[in-house]
């Protein structure tokens, strides 16, 4: 019992004592008034003190309840004296009720026996018995008996090609404890004692039973599992590579189906294409020996940027940054047959940072780089403008002739960037 429960039960009991108190001195016609004045004002403390027992906001509406009976009590003795002042007794009244009605606690000695902490610690002793009931059935079970079978039987049970599912459930249902089990990424090795002191093996991939195999003493099943082992991981690494290679595939085919593509003759101006605001990667081919210009231009005629510019037979890749979404086409000067296309896409063909990127002429490599700041080491022997630009943004090199150098570039996130080259010999990217 709290401290607040035995103070309200005190005062309690002290209203009835003092109640008790004023009857007998009514009898005797002796004043009781204040014996009953002294009771009813024991027993509000006792309310009020029980209340805060359940809750504060318990506390508080047995304060607003009292008040609002107060309010009552004054306005009925004024209207039977037919006196005036019901108007703020009125005021009192509604406010405690209202008050009362808000904080919603328990009515009067409700408030004693409505005690939620106590119901709590109830429930969780109850949990607790629950708890141990369950733990007591579960001890009553009856453990599993696993059955000792002959070697011939367990190489019966199971066979090649037997699905992982039916694997599982035979050995469910004949009982049968393995000894062992290893488990490789879904690949696993199951071994089985028999009566005879044999050792059934029973190898599974990731849906079906691939091998059963029967050894006489544990070294010849320790060497087994451990070519499993090697087998296995080799299976996964040659698994792995093809999956790789067929998404490299997909990758490649949806990157050149992206490509939308142009060709002529001599000076052209090309269909239009439709490109998204963004980057757009264009690859070039030339067979005419004199001037080789691209232009891009929007459908009102505008230049947008000046693509290849060069003399002779050309083959280059260049980047350049759409600068809205709209229709564009190309304005070749060329003495020659020529070709190009055009994607947004990034190639799959990609590298990875920290590393070396080497190339030659103009091209456009996409590089994986971790955030932060990295150093660059650039390398060129042509003789003529190299320039580097990452995301056609940020500049690395702007030099004429051979080159060798370095500069910082900070990269925010960690992600795929192009970096886009022109040169006319070979060229070297180191990310540090």
């Amino acid at each position: 019992m709290g401290f607040l429960e035995v103070v309200g039960s005190l005062l309690f009991f002290a209203s009835l004592v003092l109640l008790v108190i004023s009857l007998v001195s009514k009898i005797r016609k002796k004043p009781a008034k204040i014996w009953i004045k002294r009771a009813i004002i024991s027993f509000v403390l006792a309310m009020v003190v029980l209340g805060f027992n359940v809750s504060f906001l318990g506390g508080i509406a047995v304060i607003f309840f009292f008040m609002g009976l107060y309010g009552l009590a004054k306005i009925i003795q004024l209207l039977v004296k037919k006196k005036d002042g019901k108007k703020k007794f009125a005021i009192l009244m509604v406010i405690g009720f209202v008050g009362y009605s808000i904080f919603d606690s328990s009515f009067l000695l409700n408030a004693t026996y409505n005690k939620p902490a106590e119901k709590v610690a109830n429930a969780k002793q109850e949990e607790k018995k629950e708890e141990k009931k369950e733990e007591k059935k579960e001890e009553k079970k009856e453990k599993v008996t696993y059955k000792k079978y002959g070697i011939e039987e367990i190489k019966s049970m199971f066979t090649v090609g037997m699905t992982k599912e039916d694997f599982s459930n035979k050995k469910e249902e004949a009982s049968l404890n393995n000894r062992s089990f290893e488990d490789y990424e879904g690949y696993s090795v199951y071994t089985f004692n028999s009566s005879e002191g044999k050792i059934a093996a029973v190898v599974l991939n990731k849906t079906a039973v691939t091998k059963i195999e029967v050894f006489d003493n544990e070294d010849s099943i320790a060497n087994f599992i451990k070519e499993e082992e090697v087998r296995i991981k080799e299976e996964q690494r040659i698994i792995k590579e093809k999956e790789q290679e067929e998404l490299k595939k997909k990758l490649e085919e949806s990157y050149n189906n992206s490509k939308q593509k142009l060709e002529g003759s001599g000076d052209s101006v090309t269909s239009k294409i439709n490109l998204n605001s963004g980057l757009a990667f264009f690859e070039f081919t030339n067979q005419g020996s004199r001037n080789f210009i691209v232009h891009l231009k929007d459908s009102s005629g505008t230049a947008t940027q000046l693509l290849v510019n060069t003399i002779g037979s050309y083959k280059g890749t260049v980047q350049t940054t759409v600068p809205s979404s709209g229709e564009y086409y190309l304005e070749v000067k060329s003495s020659g047959g020529w070709s190009s296309s055009v994607t947004q896409k990034a190639s799959p063909n990609t590298e990875k940072a920290p590393g070396t990127v080497s190339g030659h002429g103009d091209d456009v490599v996409f590089i994986e780089v971790p955030s932060g700041n990295h150093i660059i080491k650039l390398k060129h022997t042509g003789s003529r403008n190299f320039i580097i630009k990452v995301n056609d943004k940020n500049l690395l090199v702007n030099k004429i002739g051979s080159y060798e150098g370095s500069a910082s570039q900070v990269f925010q996130d960690t992600g795929m960037y192009s970096f886009g080259v022109k040169a006319d010999g070979d060229w070297s990217i180191t990310i540090e």
